[in-house]
């Protein structure tokens, strides 16, 4: 279903029991939320509601609480980034996916958008089959999989009834973690590339086993960007939501930690 009022939504409704997937477009152009509404026209469970000024659209997110945000890089009226800077800010919005638009696959405007907290970056227009792939996929994660821990490795570890291994193993990987993070920003002070790459490459894979999959990815980002010369201003904006990162999965990992000890 898609919401024809610019800025004025309807208000999803319960469907069989189910609430439908509500999605924020925020694009200052009405030609392109009338071509992503065409987009999604087919499909029933997915309510597209357009906002043609960004700067309603953090009071409009947090009247229609949208389980996907699609918000275009530039705008005249305010700068992309700052956007989405404002979105992960607002308490309603800041667990909310935000996918980032942009007309041109630009590898610098990806990693910053990436850096700043998006969960993906299209070229618009995307192909249907990948936008409502893209949408149904970070709504599912919005519903059930944190961003920051995937609970499924958890659980994993839960059903082979190992409590206190677990303990023991996301003790060692927090202060393996912690290290690998300053080592990242020691070798990034001193311009070291092959250091910066191969700190970049073990803290994500022990990411990935930890099912700290934001992580993961943002170290990939820092792997193949840590080339002979390196962009700076990317690396750096890599870093510090590295940064920012890890003490959500410090957090996240001690919470889990407890529930083995209650159990």
């Amino acid at each position: 279903m898609i919401d024809p009022a610019l800025d004025v939504p309807a208000l999803s409704t319960e469907r069989g029991g189910r609430r439908p997937i509500v999605v924020l477009l925020v694009d200052d152009q009405p030609f392109i939320c009338a071509a992503l509404g065409l987009l999604l026209k087919s499909e029933s469970d997915i309510d597209l509601h357009c906002c043609v000024w960004p700067v309603n659209a953090v009071a409009l997110a947090n009247q229609i609480e949208p389980a996907v945000i699609l918000q275009d890089l530039v705008m005249p009226d305010i700068d992309g980034l700052t956007l989405l800077r404002s979105f992960r800010s607002n308490p309603q919005t800041a667990a909310t996916p935000v996918i980032m638009l942009s007309g041109n696959d630009d590898a610098a405007s990806r990693a910053r958008a990436l850096a700043e907290g998006a969960q993906g970056y299209l070229v618009k227009l995307p192909p249907k089959a990948e936008l409502i792939a893209c949408v149904r996929h970070h709504a599912s994660r919005r519903a059930g999989v944190s961003d920051t821990l995937d609970l499924t490795v958890i659980d994993g570890f839960r059903e082979a009834g190992a409590p206190e291994f677990t303990r023991r193993l996301i003790d060692q990987f927090l202060d393996e973690a912690g290290a690998r993070v300053r080592t990242l920003n020691e070798a990034a002070g001193r311009a070291d590339a092959a250091a910066l790459k191969a700190t970049a490459h073990s803290l994500k894979g022990t990411s990935m086993i930890m099912g700290a999959s934001r992580l993961a990815g943002l170290c990939a980002q820092i792997e193949e960007r840590a080339t002979a010369a390196p962009d700076e201003d990317v690396v750096a904006a890599l870093l510090s939501e590295i940064d920012r990162e890890f003490v959500r999965v410090q957090h996240a990992l001690a919470a889990q930690k407890e529930t083995f000890v209650q159990r």
